[in-house]
């Protein structure tokens, strides 16, 4: 039988009840509470009903109720679905019936969730952050996912059809293990920031379940808001290591002026997208440590390439791909590339998903004889370090050639009046498409859209140039920051 996440859990927890194991709003809860809030939760659940094979939909911030839930659906068989407490397209109940939860237990701080939830037909409780689970009057007759099956995350991927995807047991300790050997100087010492929300998997697994996994004490925050807040508990608890997302580490440290520094904290990784412009230099200002990125993927149970210390940075690069992982770079006719040449990412091992949940037809797509593909476009050198070039949805083609936005974007986002920048093909026939640029001016800027033409034709050839700019208040992002391509196009 396969390791499981709750077993190793459970282990830790007993061989030591009285070390830290969280820090929540001011507090060191040990190891033993929150044993004992595990088994309260799992007390809660049989009474429910809830037994193997079912899923438990949490619609909660990152907490102790969260993972305590986590841990007792996994020690009864089951698994669970995690559902950002603040989704306003599709609602919350539409995520909750894709995965044919049992029920669902949300926040009592977050109003009418409760109603929003039962009204369409889903047994709901609401709870206190630092309580146990109350006993719901669950659904039956549901689909059995098996015991191996861990947690169900959404994501809308490069295609931006939202899909389920089923983490196992296995997926999870593979890549942990992996995570581990890349950065070793990680240890049972360290005390992780568990600030990304954890119905995000690279919340969920690096922040949450990472250090429960391997004895590491973590710092939980249920929101970066106020971000004196959270750079408080930073400091008083003494972290020492913060995966962090670009958005949050911007607000946590981009509009504050006045922060001390920390000496505590030896390295911060990110991963989710670019930093905006001077974030590294006031990480290193804060924290005394540059941030490492990396890269990940839901369906490769959230990270796939890491960067492993500050001296093995590689500009441009987003870390090196973890030993779990067989990558390849293929071209569109699925021929291997050699090293450094772009083509589309497809990777294997025992950290990736095997399909998405109830969705055969687009899982026969994009899994095929043990392989997934990512449809992101990448290059990978002799050393194993990836450079994301593309998503392949976002790829623009214009008279035959490709483009890729990155490059484009990374040129507009280094003019001095520039804050922030997308670009996005328009279609223009059989010419294919046309590029255009959607820009916003930094405070005071009086730039036009004939500038910043000239700007990029300067440092790229003509056909990669915008043929129109578009010059916007913001960009459409989602709740993790990302830019909102698909609105951007009118979709």
């Amino acid at each position: 039988m396969d390791p499981r996440l709750d077993d190793i859990i459970t282990q830790n927890f007993a061989k030591a009840p009285t070390e830290p194991c969280m820090w929540w709003r001011g507090t060191w809860w040990s190891r033993g509470a929150i044993g004992e809030l595990v088994m309260e939760c799992e007390s809660s659940l049989i009474k429910s009903g809830f037994s193997r094979g079912q899923r438990l939909g949490l619609v909660l911030p990152n907490s102790p109720i969260m993972l305590a839930s986590c841990i007792a659906a996994w020690r009864l068989g089951g698994s669970v679905a995690l559902v950002n407490p603040h989704l306003k397209h599709p609602p919350v109940p539409e995520y909750l019936k894709s995965v044919d939860v049992f029920g669902a237990i949300v926040s009592r701080e977050i109003e009418g969730l409760v109603s929003v939830i039962s009204n369409a037909g889903i047994p709901v409780a609401s709870a206190a952050l630092n309580d146990a689970v109350p006993a719901i009057d669950g659904r039956t007759g549901l689909p059995d996912a098996g015991q191996g099956l861990a947690a169900l995350f959404h994501t809308a991927g490069a295609s931006g059809d939202v899909k389920a995807v089923p983490i196992t047991h296995l997926n999870i300790l593979t890549l942990l293990e992996s995570i581990i050997e890349m950065i070793p100087s990680m240890d049972e010492d360290d005390i992780i920031l568990n600030a990304i929300p954890n119905h995000h998997s690279f919340g969920f697994v690096v922040g949450g379940i990472m250090p429960i996994a391997y004895g590491m004490p973590q710092v939980l925050v249920s929101s970066v808001v106020p971000p004196k807040t959270t750079l408080s508990a930073i400091r008083q608890a003494g972290v020492t290591i913060i995966p962090t997302l670009p958005m949050i580490l911007g607000i946590l440290i981009g509009g504050e002026r006045e922060i001390a520094p920390m000496s505590k904290v030896k390295l911060v990784f990110y991963g989710g997208g670019e930093l905006m412009p001077g974030l590294a230099e006031r990480t290193k200002e804060v924290f005394g440590v540059s941030p490492l990125e990396g890269y990940g993927l839901t369906e490769a149970s959230s990270v796939l390439a890491v960067t492993p210390a500050e001296n093995a940075i590689k500009p441009g690069a987003s870390g090196k791909i973890l030993s779990c992982f067989d990558a390849e770079v293929r071209d569109s006719d699925g021929n291997l590339q050699p090293y450094n040449v772009a083509g589309r990412l497809w990777i294997h091992g025992a950290a990736v998903a095997d399909g998405y949940y109830r969705t055969d037809g687009i899982s026969a797509e994009r899994f095929r004889d043990g392989w997934f593909d990512t449809q992101d476009i990448v290059r990978i050198d002799e050393d194993g370090y990836i450079t994301i070039v593309s998503a392949a949805g976002d790829v623009i083609t214009a008279g035959g050639a490709l483009i890729y936005p990155g490059e484009i974007e990374a040129i507009l986002k280094g003019h001095p009046e520039i804050a922030d920048a997308a670009v996005i093909g328009i279609p223009r026939g059989a010419k294919g498409e046309y590029v255009q640029a959607c820009v916003v001016l930094k405070e005071g800027s009086a730039l036009r859209p004939r500038d910043i033409v000239v700007f990029v034709r300067r440092k790229l050839p003509n056909y990669k140039a915008p043929r129109s700019v578009r010059i916007l208040p913001e960009l459409p992002k989602n709740n993790l920051g990302k830019v909102l391509r698909k609105e951007l196009r009118g979709g």
